[in-house]
């Protein structure tokens, strides 16, 4: 037998070692899993890093069988990997033909969560790629399957942004993609402001099943005390968050000497000068209890239903799911009225506080001097705080408010609805040119 064969036999085994694998990798150490993968892929050819490839070769109406790849961080506990896992839910929801394809390429993030291993596939079979990953790691992303992954296929990007302006960089790469989609109405608008190719609204469904009999006590928490939810992810920029800002609101809606009152603080991947400054910050330790363990998504939604009210003051907000998530629990929401969470919290639904546009000032790590986010009146955010604690029945009253307006508006069943609705029509014309606005 000759080379050429030989050597494509070869090839051959080794992306299905690929394949095989890619479901077990949680119980590899994270080096050695990544040292193995890419030696693989170099017997393999497939490209690696972070060098562009050639853009896909153009649409085949009808080579493939109508469905979804869906492609991101399914082993990941971050927010994007949270936004992944709804739209895989509601494409199983639509009863749409699928794979999921989990990836991973980032040394840093960690790849812990099993639960959806049983569904994984390494390989691509039908003819939609939506690749849920940001354009300044997609190269990295898609350079880890083969490039007839996405060849004759109609590929889509849904892209996460948090403030008016999209950065210049990301537009080279949308010669990688057929059309784009966006979980908010604010990321829709900044997209279509960069490209005329499609680019469809498609809001996450949002749903928060908890892990049932947990009381406060399983938390640390004090059974009879007033408290208020804050969170954020260090990974996630604390600037950007803005705990400083809800923090302030705390300390201005109940003084020192309220005993009554605690600020929960839950801290996903933790830097120590994150935690320093909430420290310094509150000061006195008796009025915050602080939470940086990973927790399971059932678990941390256990201990959003037990607070009186989550706060959210951010700067910016790509979708802002964990409002969602309170809000889908019957848990008040007090939060910045700019952004993309304004589309699921409307006035009569949520505490929504007024907010001031100002400079980013070099404060955000994608800032280019040009970009501009919330300064939310921290005064009326405290009055709100103060008016849930005191008034319980129209505390009670806004939180089944905002869960009957999740549930309505923007549920699982929703979002699978306008999933098949969209694929049918990607199929059906190959691409009308459009995206769905409503």
């Amino acid at each position: 037998m000759s080379a050429g064969p030989l050597k494509r036999r070869f090839r051959r085994a080794a992306e299905q070692i690929i394949i095989r694998v890619a479901p077990l990798t949680h119980l590899v150490p994270e080096r050695l899993r990544h040292g193995v993968r890419d030696g693989l892929l170099k017997i393999t050819g497939i490209s690696k890093g972070k060098t562009p490839r050639r853009p896909p070769l153009p649409f085949e109406p009808g080579r493939d069988p109508a469905g979804i790849n869906l492609f991101g961080f399914f082993k990941a506990q971050n927010g994007l990997a949270q936004g992944l896992k709804l739209y895989a839910r509601a494409i199983e929801e639509a009863g749409i033909c699928h794979r999921f394809l989990n990836t991973d390429f980032l040394y840093w993030l960690p790849q812990n969560d099993t639960d959806w291993d049983e569904k994984l596939s390494g390989k691509a079979e039908f003819a939609v790629n939506v690749v849920h990953i940001n354009p300044d790691q997609w190269v990295e992303a898609c350079n880890n399957f083969p490039i007839e992954t996405f060849d004759g296929r109609y590929n889509i990007g849904v892209w996460l942004w948090e403030l008016e302006t999209i950065p210049t960089s990301w537009c080279d790469q949308l010669k990688y993609v057929d059309e784009l989609w966006a979980p908010s109405t604010f990321i829709a608008e900044a997209l279509r402001r960069i490209t005329d190719k499609p680019v469809t609204f498609m809001p996450y469904g949002i749903e928060a099943p908890t892990e049932e009999g947990l009381s406060r006590a399983d938390f640390g928490l004090p059974e009879d005390a007033f408290l208020a939810l804050i969170m954020f992810d260090s990974n996630s920029y604390a600037s950007r968050k803005n705990p400083a800002g809800a923090i302030e609101a705390f300390l201005r809606a109940f003084g020192p000497e309220d005993a009554g009152a605690k600020l929960v603080i839950k801290v996903n991947h933790p830097k120590e000068e994150d935690l320093k400054a909430i420290r310094r910050a509150m000061g006195d330790e008796s009025r915050y209890i602080l939470i940086n363990e990973t927790l399971s998504k059932r678990r941390l939604n256990r201990l959003i239903s037990l607070c009186d009210v989550f706060v959210s003051l951010h700067r910016a907000e790509g979708f802002g799911l964990v409002m969602g998530e309170a809000m889908a629990l019957g848990v008040p929401v007090v939060a910045t009225d700019w952004s993309a969470n304004v589309d699921f919290m409307p006035h009569d639904v949520a505490c929504m506080v007024d907010a001031s546009l100002i400079p980013v000032d070099g404060s955000y790590q994608f800032d280019d001097g040009s970009q501009r986010w919330a300064d939310p009146d921290l005064d009326q955010a405290a009055g709100y705080l103060r008016k849930l604690r005191g008034d319980p029945a129209w505390a009670k009253e806004l939180g089944l408010k905002g869960q009957a307006f999740i549930h309505g508006s923007f549920s699982v069943a929703n979002t699978a609805e306008r999933m098949k609705q969209r694929l049918a029509a990607i199929l059906e014309t190959a691409s009308d040119g459009k995206g769905q606005d409503e």
